[in-house]
């Protein structure tokens, strides 16, 4: 059974979209003067051998990287199936159709923005920079890329934006069962960290391009949700 949502309009915007985007800013303002993205990652670089120890070991590439992505793409497909099924009148997912398919779309959404913007970007990852063993420069997002040299295409992070995509289960329960939405939140949280942290390790993403994926998989889910439900919960969003 679906439970109301009690979350005002004012509040909502409030706690999810603009004190969120100051906490953002700030975080990647401050980690972007300190430059402490190369400082973090000359702690999983050794300079002697000039190598990433932990690149290709099979905790890192086999078991979190490739397993960790197939078992997101699994659950999707499953939340795929869900939907279709609560296309029919007589299914138990029947009542929860709308929120099912918020759910999808807010799922796909993230990820499919962060593929947009890497395919756009022009940084560089970790291990291709000339800091840590590879042949291109720094190139932080306001600067210019010399034209002497390709492009990275290296930026936001999309193995951990899998992760992060999650969060929309945060906003589903919110919408149905909003007790449980904490759990929803701390799912995406601990899988898009684990999966960041993971590529960070390897050498293949900076800090910052896993909390760029993390704003982007958060805040289109917040959008999203306004969208979806401005009409169905009208009275407890308020004007």
């Amino acid at each position: 059974m679906v439970e109301p949502i009690v979350v005002q309009k004012k509040n909502f915007i409030i706690g999810h979209l603009l004190f969120p985007m100051l906490v953002f800013v700030t975080l990647i303002y401050g980690w972007e003067i300190q430059d402490l993205d190369t400082w973090l990652a000359s702690h999983f670089y050794n300079p002697v051998v000039k190598q990433w120890p932990y690149r290709n070991s099979w905790l890192t590439q086999t078991l979190f990287h490739q397993a960790g992505r197939y078992s997101v793409y699994t659950l999707g497909g499953v939340l795929l199936g869900i939907c279709l099924l609560a296309l029919r009148a007589k299914s138990r997912f029947y009542p929860l159709r709308r929120d099912l398919f918020f759910l999808l779309l807010a799922s796909l959404t993230g990820p499919l923005i962060i593929t947009f913007l890497k395919s756009n970007t022009h940084i560089y990852c970790p291990w291709d920079l000339a800091l840590f063993g590879g042949n291109k420069p720094y190139v932080r997002l306001f600067d210019a890329v010399d034209a002497t040299h390709t492009v990275g295409h290296c930026f936001p992070s999309g193995h951990s934006g899998l992760g992060f995509t999650l969060v929309s289960f945060y906003f589903f329960f919110l919408a149905t069962k909003p007790r449980y939405k904490y759990w929803g939140l701390w799912m995406g949280l601990v899988m898009g960290w684990l999966f960041g942290i993971n590529q960070q390790v390897r050498g293949a993403h900076f800090f910052s391009h896993d909390l760029f994926s993390l704003a982007i998989c958060w805040f289109t889910s917040s959008l999203l949700f306004l969208i979806f439900y401005r009409n169905r919960y009208s009275d407890s969003f308020g004007n």
